[in-house]
């Protein structure tokens, strides 16, 4: 279904509730409400209910950042004269609504439609065996054949408040480390703590926000000029299209 047949259908729902006409902005932006809501209230139960891990496959994303052996090796990606970083790599002029940035380092600026996080992952590289301290750049005769990688490794979310008393702590088992990783929200981003000089991959699976265009496509997975991303199938379409009529019957009421 798309954005035409859904006005379509709204009008018609409209019409045998005996509800005044709206304009195709006005519906674009109940359709938007109740997308959002719709997203909220199936994440909630997305891990105990399989319609709502159903309704919510359009918007699960995988995203991956990497830095490529070469960059780490020829000092193209070093941060403040210390290590390769994300930020080198992936700056503020490759980001889109969909897909953020780092500044900082490895920290992610969430974009414009992120909504959730439902796991994260990173990869080390030997950051000791390859990069000089006193430099940033790498050792003398290092190639990139002999950069090594860990395994992805899923890391845990920590809380706002429990990310910034664990920078403060002395206590060795709350500090987080390449063994013992975390990642938290902090300033509308994503900061990893935990070996973050020797991150050269990062993983994310995420929940986005479809626009409402998004959401009406009839773009499907065997056009590959088109991939069918965030669009929901029609049996989701038609229940997001159900509250919003519901919204606006109740924005009538509320203004008679």
């Amino acid at each position: 279904m798309n954005l035409d047949d859904a006005y379509n259908m709204m009008d018609l729902l409209l019409d045998e509730a005996d509800l005044p006409y709206f304009s195709s902005e006005e519906k674009h932006k109940f359709l938007g409400l109740s997308i959002s809501d719709f997203i909220n209230m199936h994440y909630e139960k997305m891990t105990s209910d399989e319609d709502s891990r159903r309704a919510l496959a359009g918007c699960i994303d995988w995203q991956n950042f990497f830095i490529p052996p070469a960059k780490i090796i020829d000092g193209t990606a070093i941060y403040h004269n210390s290590y390769p970083a994300m930020s080198l790599v992936y700056p503020d002029t490759t980001a889109t609504d969909r897909v953020g940035y780092f500044k900082y380092g490895n920290g992610y600026v969430l974009p414009k439609q992120h909504l959730y996080v439902l796991s994260l992952g990173v990869s080390y590289y030997n950051y000791d065996d390859i990069i000089d301290p006193s430099t940033g750049l790498s050792f003398s005769g290092v190639t990139s054949d002999d950069i090594v990688f860990t395994d992805v490794v899923s890391i845990k979310n920590k809380s706002t408040r429990d990310y910034y008393e664990d920078s403060y702590s002395k206590d060795p088992f709350h500090k987080s480390d390449i063994k013992n990783p975390h990642w938290s929200y902090i300033e509308n981003r994503i900061v990893i703590s935990g070996g973050v000089k020797s991150i050269r991959y990062i993983n994310m699976q995420v929940i986005t926000l479809p626009t409402v265009n998004q959401a009406f496509s009839e773009s499907t997975y065997d056009n590959s000029t088109a991939p069918a991303f965030l669009t929901f199938t029609e049996h989701y379409q038609t229940q997001i299209i159900q509250a919003a009529v519901g919204k606006m019957s109740q924005h009538i009421d509320l203004h008679n």
